[in-house]
């Protein structure tokens, strides 16, 4: 097998001696069969078994072609080297974060929450040095986005009548708002799963999934009682991520 690179070493949310099974696994029955492959310029790791919220990962292999090879495997995901990089060029341009399906945060916060495994090229280390100086820009479009939809959503939240436009609109708002949190302090948000646990591992403080919490409580009072109490809790949710940012 090619170079391969410890993941206690490279990675500071492993805190084993060694490689979570899972991602083992993925190491060598899956990698090992796609590492001799010339077109690979790297490959890497992620998910809960990583970030210490489950058993499961994820082998993502990035590949110096034109296209990604029609006959890779099928247990991994897979893109170009050219296709990450606008990925990661999205983010430092501010871009590519707004909504939870956003595919820039999705792809570049699992990479750099992640462990590289193969890097032969060293296009993945240069990429890791690349997310370790977080990019300002999405840092300030995302508390912007907060600070200038804050009354907006407040309004939308209460008028409300449909359950799918609370949610939409409910759902958007609070990635927004964490993607702010998280930026502030230099982190790519991980997504809506363990993000109470990702606040406190990053020392981000309670107030924010208290305020969250708040938001809940009061999108699930009957109708009236919600038009009234929610576009409030969302002002204050609006105002303690901005106050931390």
């Amino acid at each position: 097998m090619n170079d391969r690179v410890d993941a206690v070493a490279k990675n500071g949310h492993n805190y084993g001696m060694s490689l979570p099974n899972a991602v083992l696994r993925l190491s060598t029955d899956v990698l090992a069969d796609i590492n001799d492959d010339e077109r690979l310029a790297f490959a890497y790791a992620h998910g809960p078994a990583l970030s210490g919220f489950g058993e499961e990962a994820e082998l993502v292999c990035v590949w110096e072609t034109d296209e990604v090879p029609a006959d890779a495997s099928d247990e991994a995901v897979h893109l170009t080297v050219a296709r990450f990089q606008e990925l990661l060029d999205e983010l430092d341009r501010g871009e590519g974060w707004r909504e939870p399906g956003d595919e820039a945060l999705h792809v570049i916060g699992r990479f750099a929450e992640g462990t590289l495994l193969a890097d032969d090229s060293e296009l993945g280390s240069k990429a890791r040095a690349e997310v370790t100086e977080f990019p300002q820009a999405l840092a300030d479009a995302s508390r912007e986005a907060v600070a200038n939809e804050s009354e907006s959503l407040a309004k939308r939240l209460g008028d409300a009548e449909d359950p799918w436009e609370l949610a939409e609109a409910l759902t958007g708002g609070l990635h927004r708002a964490y993607v702010a949190l998280f930026a502030a302090s230099g982190h790519f948000f991980p997504g809506r799963e363990n993000r109470a646990a990702f606040v406190e591992r990053y020392l981000l403080g309670d107030e924010i999934p208290e305020a969250e919490a708040a938001v809940w409580a009061a999108a699930g009072a009957p109708a009236q009682e919600r038009a009234e109490r929610l576009p409030e809790a969302w002002r204050a949710l609006a105002r303690a991520v901005l106050d931390n940012c």
